[in-house]
């Protein structure tokens, strides 16, 4: 790549440290950074000089007023001199060789355009976005009623917009549409199509560039051996409502602009009503959500006290101790390393636990915190390993395991693998593929580097008021004051406590019978969903009240459920499993892990977080 020239532009509102680490990503696989600041009010920008002092590849460009995303890139694009500029969002961190493998994308091949590349969340899920056809009014409508479930038997008709959904796919591929967080664009394309459009203040933007582009001839490539972190909404944080504002604004500019004439005019008027109820109940939920924090604070993410100085508590590590083996956690944070992390260090274990998301200062005993990626100071040998991560992340560390002196592996999967893979939901079909496929990646490495491996295989986890099962349906309870039910809902559940799976996790560290092998874990009781249910509204101090809904009833108050950011998971699939009995013998465990899952009772702290 030393005879070509790419440039990085990105816009930055107020992204904190993350420009900072943003930068310090892109900064070796560039030859020219240039970032367009619109008013931040923060430290971001003397943040990042003081990082890169004097550095002749950064240049910043320091706007008077917030002017937008769309002018903020237009602005960075008439400065950058690069044969390929990539936009890049000040929340993305790149992982390494992205940027010279999109280069390679759009030299091999003809009237290559635009490319973009595999945005994940932190915890390794990809992400809606990085990878789309065009959200027409007609796939908006099917996917906000979840009529994509359709798309098995008509799929031209019902096809879904987000292609996250689908398996990655093994080479670069044409898309209609990637994401305006990550493009690289060929200067010769964007000097042929125009630059982005400031008709858009934020949101669409990208949309409109990439239906320009092809209907220049220009290709659009999504590049799936590549990698971004993307922290999503980052910048935008502190100003919900003015985002989702200019997010609305922006469909309806984008609808307007490139469908006005090719639906009728009453459709045109369906989309445009749609879109600001949406925004409406949004808007709405963003009060309510301020209403409760200023009332009480039971059902709130952590505190500012619980997240304060994360670099700080990563720093804090306990004496080392001869006599006392390492075991690293990846995920500690999660609602299993709640209950893992005291008993690991009761039985006398020296914890190296890894998060990329804040932690609560638990009483958890001497744990020393870390990034994943980072070894501990003096880099201690660290033979066992229990993954609460979700298993897909697994993969990307697994090198690194090696490095640390990993001898066994212990991962949490799912009985998803099984319950999913015949989903009416493509995404949850999808979802069941993803765990047997990581299971299986798991077992290969370990054969090959002579690591043992197990993996454990929850059903219902519930726990600590963390988990999104249990606790979900005690906010809706809560938000509502009833629960939809499909039917009868007679399907019989397991559900197992968060304590339960960290009991079995520590039980397989240096258990020989435990290696090579997956377990499944399953609660100790068995019980039909509508009483399991039932059970949360007792526990809630509530009257149980259940309204049974026909299918299509309950996929239409899923569409509502799904405006709120803790259902947005929910899809009519769930409604059809409540008839399904979702049971599996865990004896092997038992027998092995000598694993003793409580019954279903549950207690407030089960509830709240």
């Amino acid at each position: 790549m030393a005879d070509v020239m790419v440039s990085i532009v990105t816009v930055n509102y107020n992204a904190g440290a993350m420009l900072r680490d943003c930068v310090a990503s892109a900064m070796t696989q560039c030859d020219q950074i240039i970032v367009v600041d619109n008013a931040s009010a923060d430290d971001s920008l003397a943040t990042l000089s003081a990082a890169f002092p004097g550095c002749e590849k950064l240049h910043i460009i320091r706007n008077d007023l917030n002017l937008g995303f769309a002018k903020g890139c237009n602005i960075g694009a008439q400065v950058a001199s690069g044969h390929f500029l990539l936009f890049l969002n000040p929340d993305c961190i790149l992982e390494p060789m992205v940027v010279s493998r999109l280069v390679a994308a759009l030299e091999g091949h003809d009237r290559a355009g635009m490319a973009g590349a595999v945005l994940v969340d932190p915890d390794g899920t990809e992400q809606g976005g990085g990878r789309r056809a065009v959200p027409t009014p007609w796939r908006s409508f099917v996917r906000a009623f979840g009529l994509s479930s359709l798309a098995s038997r008509w799929p031209k008709l019902f096809f879904d917009f987000h292609l996250h959904e689908q398996p990655l796919p093994e080479h670069d591929i044409e898309v209609e549409a990637i994401s305006g967080a990550c493009m690289m664009v060929l200067r010769d394309a964007m000097e042929d199509v125009g630059l982005l459009d400031e008709g858009y203040f934020m949101h669409c933007e990208d949309l409109d560039w990439c239906m320009r582009f092809r209907s220049k001839g220009w290709k659009i490539l999504f590049v799936p051996d590549t990698r971004i972190v993307h922290y999503k909404g980052e910048c935008g944080r502190s100003r919900p409502v003015f985002v989702e504002w200019h997010k609305h604004k922006g469909m309806m500019r984008f609808y307007r602009k490139f469908f006005q004439h090719q639906y009728p005019g009453i459709l045109m008027w369906f989309v445009a009503a749609g879109i600001w109820l949406r925004f409406a109940l949004l808007v709405s939920r963003y009060a309510l959500g301020r209403i409760n924090q200023a009332v009480r604070r039971p059902w709130s993410e952590p505190d500012a006290a619980a997240r304060e100085d994360h670099a700080t508590r990563q720093s804090v590590a306990p004496m080392p101790s001869a006599d006392r083996p390492w075991t690293g956690v990846l995920g500690a944070s999660s609602l299993v390393g709640c209950g893992l992390l005291p008993l690991l260090v009761e039985r006398g274990w020296q914890v190296a636990a890894f998060s990329r998301r804040p932690y609560k200062r638990e009483e958890t005993g001497p744990v020393a915190w870390r990034e994943p990626g980072k070894l501990l100071t003096g880099s201690p040998s660290i033979p066992v390993w229990i993954c609460l991560a979700p298993i897909w992340v697994l993969p990307a560390y697994l090198d690194w395991l090696v490095e640390c002196g990993a001898k066994h592996v212990v991962a949490l999967s799912s009985t998803s693998r099984f319950t999913k893979v015949d989903s009416s939901d493509p995404a949850e079909q999808a979802l069941a593929c993803k765990f047997a496929a990581c299971e299986d990646r798991l077992s290969a490495w370990a054969q090959a580097h002579g690591v043992a491996w197990t993996v454990l295989r929850p059903t219902l986890i519930y726990g600590f008021g963390q988990d999104s099962n249990v606790s979900e349906i005690a906010r809706l309870i809560r938000r509502f004051g009833f629960f939809p039910l499909l039917g009868k809902a007679h399907g019989l559940r397991q559900p197992v406590h968060a304590q339960d799976l960290a009991t079995a996790c520590v039980a397989a560290l240096g258990n020989p019978a435990a290696e090579n092998r997956a377990f499944n874990l399953s609660g100790g009781e068995i019980l039909p969903y509508r009483e399991m249910v039932e059970r949360v509204f007792v526990a809630m101090g509530k009257r149980p009240r259940l309204v049974s809904m026909p299918l299509w009833a309950f996929r239409s108050a899923v569409v509502v459920l799904r405006i709120f950011p803790r259902f947005r998971k929910w899809s009519g699939a769930m409604a059809e499993r409540m008839n399904r009995d979702l049971v599996f013998d865990h004896t092997e465990a038992t027998q092995t892990l000598d694993f003793s899952p409580r019954a279903f009772v549950l207690t407030r702290d089960d509830l709240i977080a």
